[in-house]
């Protein structure tokens, strides 16, 4: 079985090495016999790792391809240390991952929610209605204190509430303010001169 890995390896180097892209990859010495030690089995081994990144990583058997033909050079030298040293680092080289594209993210908002044209709706219409609300409510709610409390100015507060409340349907917000802010004033002197007495 030993005796056709060589062919085997060399058949396969020298069928990578018909297209242009992997020519690289073909070992420029002699390869050892597999057999012969360990080393010329370590060097056969990264032959065949280099070949077959060639195929799936162009980009790792460069550096591999380089390395193995190191590794046959000094094997062929009597460097057997250094053949060693370089057939690893081929073998590492041959077989790092191939790098993963990091891909684009895309947004998943339409575009024309970037350039916002128009507000978000209120429920309760527009922020200036809300503000009219809200001091119509507290008008509403001194008004009711005025006339629990009896107080002489609360047929006035009843008035300048019923014209904020009138203001706030026909949506003239900033005499809602005005009037509202009226009827809170009258119920909160006549409270005052109440607790004075």
């Amino acid at each position: 079985m030993r005796a056709t890995a060589p062919a085997f390896a060399l058949a396969l180097l020298l069928t990578l090495a018909g297209s242009p892209a992997l020519a690289q990859t073909v070992p420029l010495g002699t390869p050892p016999n597999p057999s012969a030690n360990p080393t010329a089995n370590l060097i056969f081994d990264a032959m065949l790792a280099t070949a077959r990144a060639a195929a799936t990583n162009p980009r790792a058997a460069q550096p591999a391809s380089v390395n193995t033909n190191a590794a046959i050079e000094r094997y062929n030298a009597g460097d057997i240390n250094g053949a060693r040293a370089s057939a690893i680092a081929a073998l590492i080289d041959a077989n790092r991952a191939a790098p993963n594209p990091i891909p684009m993210l895309r947004s998943t908002i339409p575009q024309t929610s970037a350039l916002q044209t128009a507000p978000f709706p209120l429920p309760g219409g527009s922020v200036a209605a809300i503000d009219a609300g809200a001091f119509v409510a507290q008008a509403r709610g001194a008004v009711s204190a005025c006339q629990a409390a009896q107080s002489a100015n609360a047929a006035a507060a009843a008035a300048s509430l019923a014209a904020a409340q009138r203001d706030a349907r026909s949506g003239r917000y900033q005499d809602v303010r005005v009037e509202a802010r009226a009827a809170v004033d009258l119920c909160a002197k006549a409270t005052l001169q109440q607790s004075g007495r």
